[in-house]
């Protein structure tokens, strides 16, 4: 049997950036609960980091490409699948232009390397000006009030109330 081992990483599901301890047994999640030495969330972890393990095991999960022939959904390659888009989006930027294409972005992008490194490229080959993103409604009035009060969008204050004057609540 395999030994089990412990973990410490950062919550990728929003941008509260929590703390997660996470137990595994080879490929095997047992646990993820809160990391009480993190410096942020000093333990506490949203309903949501708890379903993680259970995302992690969920057999109904896409792990790889899949397209839709008929009535039924076909695993197939890489290539397949991007030439199956390429098949069905083409005509449709040819004909109504490249503001026919919206892209939508869930949260929480900045915590993931992939969508770092290849979201810029996408948005620069889409030439859309139909960008949309669940951060409009979720933490961009934090990340502009931390742009404008520390000089970075990507700053993450923690308030000093007990040596606050005036505390001003929005939302």
């Amino acid at each position: 049997m395999t030994d089990t081992k412990t973990s410490y990483a950062t919550c990728p599901l929003c941008e509260a950036t929590c703390g997660l301890e996470i137990v595994t047994r080879g490929r095997e999640v047992l646990s993820i609960r809160g990391d009480e030495q993190d410096i942020f969330s000093h333990g506490y972890i949203c309903p949501k980091a708890y379903s993680l393990k259970e995302l992690d095991a969920d057999r109904d999960c896409i792990r790889e490409p899949i397209v839709r022939r008929g009535d039924q959904w076909l695993k197939v390659s890489w290539d397949d699948a991007f030439a199956e888009v390429e098949r069905g989006l083409m005509p449709i930027l040819q004909e109504r232009g490249r503001d026919a294409l919206a892209v939508y972005v869930g949260n929480p992008n900045a915590h993931n390397l992939a969508s770092l490194l290849y979201l810029p490229v996408l948005l620069h080959a889409a030439k859309t000006h139909n960008f949309f993103s669940a951060s409009t409604v979720d933490q961009m009035p934090k990340q502009v009030t931390a742009g404008l009060m520390f000089g970075t969008m990507l700053s993450i204050p923690v308030p000093d109330l007990e040596r606050t004057e005036f505390l001003l609540l929005l939302g």
